[in-house]
């Protein structure tokens, strides 16, 4: 039961990013700034850290102004430009605080650096949103016209013939965002099966990939290739935040706990965005 709360929150995180990408920007939007809410409150009281509401706030408002931005821009190559900027600042702004806080205040060095490291998963979470957006939104796709008309997305060979090596899935309803968030889910309910490391860690890296792969089959327009990629990069995270918990031990704050689960969560949103980039071209 002490790792309750570390796997529902990150499997309810999981979830709402998945219902957050059907529902439209606006609604991903509003989930990424409820896991930075989470974050915000438990992420300092996880690094034992002193002014911790000062730097929940610093913390909090990065991963909104990041998550903000991502939804409101109208060119591609800005999509992540406010997470840099609201990174760049939120750390600024930790030096400041224990600036102020004067001289000879104890455990200085592990607050400034536990801060910025909260301030860093909360401004990757915006990668859900710019991961949404990129790129059929920008273009101006009308409502039913095909995503691949405008992308051309790698398969397993570079010309394929086999339907099932192209493009997978017939409802194309299913963003990337969606996809990845299913991922996720697959492989928290992995991570919590009562096995050990060595059954549980390969468990883990195959849920998220046959998550993956079986969702693109039903309902996406990508290749298995990307498909199976960001499974395997999903269950890889997952596997190892279940590694990092059994040797650390979850922890005892029920606040500390759902920051734990949701900050690998929020920190595959920039993996998502950046593999969109890499592989969609």
């Amino acid at each position: 039961m002490k790792y309750f709360p570390v796997a529902a929150s990150a499997l309810l995180s999981a979830i709402a990013l998945v219902a957050g990408s059907w529902a439209g920007t606006a609604a991903l939007t509003a989930v990424v700034c409820a896991i930075c809410v989470i974050l915000a409150l438990g992420w300092p009281q996880l690094m034992g850290v002193t002014a911790r509401r000062s730097l929940s706030a610093v913390i909090l408002l990065a991963g909104i102004v990041a998550a903000l931005g991502a939804a409101i821009v109208n060119e591609v190559e800005s999509l992540f430009f406010w997470s840099s900027v609201a990174l760049a600042f939120g750390v600024m702004a930790v030096f400041v605080i224990q600036v102020l806080r004067g001289t000879g205040r104890p455990h200085r060095l592990e607050s400034t650096l536990g801060a910025s490291a909260g301030v860093v998963i909360s401004t990757t979470a915006a990668g859900w949103v710019a991961g949404l957006r990129y790129p059929a939104e920008l273009v101006g796709l009308a409502d039913g016209e095909d995503a691949l008309g405008v992308l051309a997305v790698p398969g397993l060979a570079l010309f394929e013939d086999w339907a099932l090596l192209d493009v997978t899935g017939a409802g194309g309803d299913l963003s990337v965002v969606g996809l990845a968030g299913i991922s996720l889910a697959v492989s928290v309910l992995m991570a919590c099966l009562p096995v050990r490391d060595a059954v549980a860690l390969p468990l883990v890296l195959l849920g998220g990939f046959a998550g993956s792969l079986g969702t693109a089959l039903l309902w996406g327009e990508l290749t298995l290739l990307f498909s199976g990629l960001l499974g395997l990069v999903a269950g890889a995270l997952i596997a190892a935040m279940r590694r990092f918990l059994i040797i650390q031990g979850a922890p005892a704050a029920t606040l500390s706990a759902m920051a734990v689960g949701a900050a690998p969560i929020a920190g595959m949103g920039a993996l998502v965005y950046f593999t969109e980039r890499l592989l969609f071209v």
